[in-house]
């Protein structure tokens, strides 16, 4: 078992130079570990809030894909 757990770490999200112009990426990027399953974490911070009840920072969990060669 691993000492990492049920813990997720996320770090500042770089632009790339395959980026979409105008395509919204998420300001954090990182990993998340629950119950010894490796997943992917994305964070974005709603700083331009438009209506009362909607949340400060939204995240999504996915799976880990493999690298294609393409990205390797």
């Amino acid at each position: 078992m691993s000492d990492f757990n049920n813990t997720a770490a996320l770090w500042k999200r770089q632009p790339r130079e395959n980026d979409v112009a105008g395509k919204q990426y998420p300001q954090y990027e990182g990993n998340l570990t629950v119950n010894d399953t490796k997943m992917n974490l994305a964070a974005w911070l709603n700083t331009n809030k438009t209506k009362e009840g909607q949340p400060d920072i939204s995240l999504r969990i996915s799976e880990i894909k493999p690298k294609t060669e393409n990205q390797l």
